[in-house]
C-alpha cells in the first residue's frame, strides 16, 4: 500500500510541486520528466507549461455514486472548504506555475457548492490570471448557473458522463448519448468551451467506439474529450479496473469510432500516463495532425522559448527563425486539407479541432515513484500542489488534516472534519456515517451485514 509517511523512497514525495520561486516555473516538471527518460523531443510538458491542469477541489459531496469513484470512504463527511482557504490554494496555484495555468474547479461535484460561492472562485481565478473549468457530472449544471458562472470568468465546462454513473434510464453508454447532446446544448453558445470525460472499463470498452463517433460528429461544440481508464483507488465497487484493458485497446477502439489512425506521437507528461492526439474534423471526417513524427520531431523543440519566456505566436516564430520548417508545416497542412476534402466539402470549408486525450490512473497501493515526480495533473493542497494519484491514495489523511489560518487571534486551525476553528491543530475524527450517507465500498459492506430487506 502507499506509505503514510513523506520520505524520499515514498511515491509521494516526489509527488509534492516544489514552491519553485524562479523565472521558469517548468523547470520542477521538466527535472522530474527528465529523470523519468520521459524527456524527448516529442514532449511538450516541461517545454511548453508547467503542468497541464491543477485541481481545485471545494467539496467532498457528490449527487452520484460511481462504481469507479476515485473519492475515499470518508469524503462523504468532510466539510466543505471555506472560501477563504480556497482563496489561498487558488494563489498558491499562481505562485507554483504562473499565469494562464488550467485550474479545475471540482469535488465531488463543485455545483453541490452555492452559485454565489462558485462565482466567487471563478472571479478569484480570474483576478490571478489563471483558467477556470468547471468539472461536473452536469445534474445541476443548468444553461442559468453556466451563464452566470461564464459572467463570473468561467473558462471551461467539463462534463463527466459514463454507465459507471449508473443513471436511471440509461442502461447503455450509446442511450447517454442523449445526455450528452443535451449537456452540449446547455452550454453551447455561452462562449465556453465544452469538454467531456468518461471513465472507460470493461463494461462500456465495446460501446467506445460509437461514443467516440458521436464526439467526432459533434466537433463544432466539443473541444476535447478525455477517457480515463478505471484504476484500484477510492471507493468504488466495481472490479473492472482489474481487466484486460490496456492503453492500445482504448487508443485502438477511439481510432475506430473517429474512423481515422490516432497517433501518440505528442507527449504531454509520462507516457505511461497519458495518451494524446489532435484531430481536424469537417463534417464526419476526420484526420490526425500528428502524423508526421520525423517534422514533429524537430519542430516541437524549435517552438520552446528559453528562460520561461512566453511562446511566441508559431507562424511568425517559425518564419522568423525556421523558414524551411515553416514551409515543410505549409505542405504538410496542405496534405492534411487534401485528406479531408470529402468533408470539406460536405462542411463547405468548415474545419474544427478537437483534442483527444486518454489518461491512466495508478491503483492506490501502486504508485510509482517517476510517474508522480512527472506528474502533469496535480490537485491543490494547504501544503502545496500533489500528483492526483498520490492524493486519492491518500485522501482521508489530506482532507481531514486541520489547515492553519492566520486571523485576528493568531494562529487557528480548520477542520473538515467538524467544519470549525479549533486552537489546537490535533485532528479530530469526523462523526460516525449515517448509513444514508454511506456511498461506495462501505454502503455495500453494511447492506451485506444488513442483509436482504423485507418487503
Amino acid at each position: 500500500m502507499a506509505k503514510d509517511t513523506d520520505t524520499p523512497s515514498d511515491p509521494a514525495f516526489a509527488a509534492r510541486g516544489r514552491n519553485f520561486m524562479g523565472t521558469d516555473k517548468r523547470a520542477p516538471l521538466r527535472e522530474g520528466l527528465l529523470a523519468a527518460g520521459q524527456f524527448g523531443d516529442l514532449q511538450t510538458a516541461g517545454r511548453f507549461y508547467p503542468v497541464a491542469c491543477v485541481s481545485l477541489e471545494i467539496t467532498q459531496r457528490c449527487n452520484l455514486d460511481c462504481t469507479l469513484c476515485y473519492l475515499s470512504d470518508r469524503a462523504e463527511l468532510a466539510h466543505d472548504v471555506p472560501l477563504p482557504i480556497l482563496f489561498s490554494r487558488i494563489a498558491m496555484i499562481e505562485r507554483h506555475y504562473g499565469p494562464d495555468t488550467p485550474v479545475q474547479i471540482s469535488g465531488g461535484d463543485p455545483t453541490l457548492r452555492s452559485i454565489e460561492d462558485l462565482e466567487a472562485i471563478c472571479q478569484e481565478i480570474r483576478r490571478l490570471g489563471l483558467r477556470s473549468c468547471l468539472m461536473t457530472n452536469g445534474i445541476r449544471a443548468t444553461r442559468a448557473m453556466l451563464r452566470r458562472l461564464r459572467a463570473a470568468g468561467l473558462n471551461d465546462v467539463a462534463f463527466h458522463v459514463d454507465l459507471t454513473e449508473e443513471r436511471k434510464g440509461y442502461p447503455t453508454e450509446v442511450s447517454l448519448n442523449a445526455v450528452r447532446r443535451d449537456y452540449i446544448a446547455r452550454a453551447k453558445g455561452l462562449g465556453l468551451r465544452i469538454l467531456f470525460n468518461m471513465t472507460v472499463f470493461e463494461g462500456n470498452i465495446r460501446e467506445v467506439p460509437q461514443v467516440a463517433r458521436f464526439f467526432r460528429d459533434h466537433a463544432a461544440d466539443v473541444t476535447l474529450v478525455s477517457f480515463q481508464m478505471g484504476a484500484d483507488t477510492g471507493r468504488g465497487v466495481s472490479d473492472h479496473h482489474a481487466g484486460a484493458l490496456s492503453r492500445d485497446t482504448v487508443w485502438e477502439a477511439l481510432s475506430k469510432g473517429f474512423e481515422t489512425d490516432l497517433n501518440n506521437t505528442v507527449a504531454i507528461g509520462h507516457r505511461e500516463c497519458n495518451r494524446y492526439d489532435i484531430l481536424l474534423v469537417a463534417a464526419k471526417k476526420a484526420v490526425s495532425v500528428t502524423q508526421d513524427a520525423a517534422f514533429l520531431r524537430r519542430l516541437v523543440p524549435a517552438l520552446e522559448q528559453p528562460g520561461g519566456q512566453r511562446n511566441a505566436p508559431v507562424v511568425w516564430h517559425l518564419l522568423r527563425k525556421h523558414p524551411g520548417l515553416a514551409l515543410r508545416g505549409l505542405l504538410g497542412a496542405v496534405g492534411l486539407l487534401w485528406q479531408l476534402r470529402g468533408g470539406l466539402i460536405a462542411s463547405r470549408a468548415r474545419v474544427h479541432r478537437m483534442s483527444v486525450l486518454i489518461h491512466s490512473f495508478m491503483d492506490a497501493d501502486k504508485l510509482d515513484r517517476e510517474r508522480c515526480a512527472s506528474c502533469v495533473f496535480m490537485t491543490i493542497t494547504s501544503d502545496g500542489p500533489m500528483s492526483m494519484c498520490a492524493f486519492n491514495a491518500k485522501r482521508d489523511a489530506l482532507i481531514f488534516k486541520p489547515v492553519p489560518v492566520q486571523n485576528e487571534q493568531g494562529t487557528q486551525w480548520w477542520s473538515a472534519a467538524t467544519g470549525k476553528m479549533t486552537k489546537s491543530p490535533d485532528q479530530e475524527e469526523p462523526m460516525q456515517t449515517p448509513f444514508k450517507l454511506l456511498k461506495g465500498r462501505q454502503r455495500a459492506a453494511v447492506a451485506r451485514q444488513r442483509g436482504p430487506r423485507r418487503p
